[in-house]
């Protein structure tokens, strides 16, 4: 009778570790399948993270291309307006021009037509004009009259070309000063027109990083989807190694001396600028580095990873993937469908199928996997679905 017993226990026990076998390389595969869409999420995410940033440097460009832009089109006015001003400066002045030139003709014809009357009458020289005349007076007048006529002509002649020559040069100047600013001018508007073109570019990449960073969140929400799957399956795989039900047991120890509670369940901002889950799924207790965690309920065993080595505070370019995020962890069941979760120790001393005793050390506290800071993330799943752990903690 005792041989038979103790043979029917022995098979209830195989049948026991054969369970407990068989769930922990099932929840692993879901663990792996898991782990491998979180790699392919953080590769993503770093992708997206850089389009992102490259992104908003041509936004930074673009503005200040277009900044270049409104200052170069001012220039360009300015140097218009210079521009039509001059032309109607030189419109005025080939007038001048025009009328000086006139003038110089019409007293260059007074003398030609001067000379040929007096070729008409002979030749009449200087000394006949003074010697001829009857009396002194005539003589005086006859000399006070040439001599006005000569300086009259010397004065008229000296003054048209001194005019002549002043509208020629200011015309010529006037002139040159307009090509040189149509010359501004034309490079002021190439310049612009290569600002134009660098704006156009830059908005064209903006469009192009707009299709990349679209391509990287479908991406990242089907690795997410995947996550998320492992997630699920992994939650029915833990209700079904307590049978079902309801929990029975008493109130749960707190599984950790903590200084705040850092992060409750449910929604929340992602900590550290992206590193953790939005939809947190369980309680952050802040405690310091190597605190003792125990088991917040007598039971059994039924997941361990315990292979993170990046025990530090993380960023969203330093954070690691390890054990899906919780870096090391593991899962005690407790009966009744109730499944408790400890994650980012920094040590785990129990194994995969050990019993554990309400109280007992299991761990220490660290900052492995998704962490900003040293802290025991506890989680609680009832009937392979998360809950919020306060009703259930003393």
């Amino acid at each position: 009778m005792k041989v038979k017993v103790i043979a029917i226990l022995c098979t209830i026990m195989f049948c026991l570790n054969c369970t407990l076998f068989s769930f922990a390389t099932s929840i692993t595969d879901w663990e792996n399948q898991k782990n491998e869409a979180e790699n392919n999420k953080n590769e993503k995410e770093e992708e997206l993270n850089d389009v992102q940033e490259e992104k908003s440097q041509t936004f930074k460009e673009i503005e200040q291309l277009s900044e270049d832009i409104s200052i170069k089109q001012e220039e360009i006015d300015k140097l218009y307006d210079e521009v039509k001003e001059l032309e109607t400066s030189i419109k005025q002045v080939e007038t001048e021009l025009e009328a000086a030139e006139k003038n110089e003709k019409e007293q260059e014809e007074a003398l030609k037509q001067r000379i040929v009357a007096q070729y008409k009458m002979g030749t009449i020289s200087y000394w006949d004009i003074l010697l001829k005349p009857s009396s002194l007076l005539d003589f005086v007048s006859n000399l006070h009259i040439f001599n006005k006529i000569a300086d009259y002509d010397t004065r008229l002649m000296e003054s048209l070309e001194k005019t002549t020559k002043e509208i020629a040069d200011k015309k010529e100047e006037l002139d040159n000063k307009k090509s040189k600013l149509k010359t501004a001018k034309a490079n002021a508007e190439k310049e612009n027109t290569k600002l134009k073109t660098a704006k156009a570019q830059k908005n064209s990449k903006i469009a192009n990083l707009s299709e990349q960073e679209k391509e990287l969140q479908k991406a990242i929400d089907e690795y997410q989807r995947e996550m998320d799957e492992a997630d699920a399956a992994i939650s029915r795989l833990a209700a079904s190694s307590g049978n079902g039900g309801n929990y029975s047991g008493g109130q749960l120890r707190v599984p950790c001396k903590y200084t705040r509670i850092s992060s409750y369940f449910g929604n929340r901002e992602s900590p550290g600028g992206g590193v953790g889950s939005r939809n947190h799924k369980g309680l952050d207790l802040a405690a310091p580095h190597g605190t003792t965690i125990i088991a917040a309920e007598a039971g059994t065993v039924i997941k361990v990873s315990n292979t993170c080595k990046h025990d530090y505070a993380k960023t969203v370019k330093t954070k690691c993937s390890c054990g899906g995020g919780y870096g090391n962890y593991m899962m005690i069941s407790h009966g009744g469908g109730l499944v408790t979760l400890y994650a980012h120790c920094s040590s785990i001393n129990v194994s995969v199928g050990q019993t554990v005793s309400a109280g007992q050390a299991i761990g220490a506290v660290g900052t492995t996997g998704y962490s900003t800071g040293n802290h025991l993330h506890f989680g609680v799943l009832l009937n392979g679905s998360y809950v919020n752990p306060l009703p259930y903690i003393s």
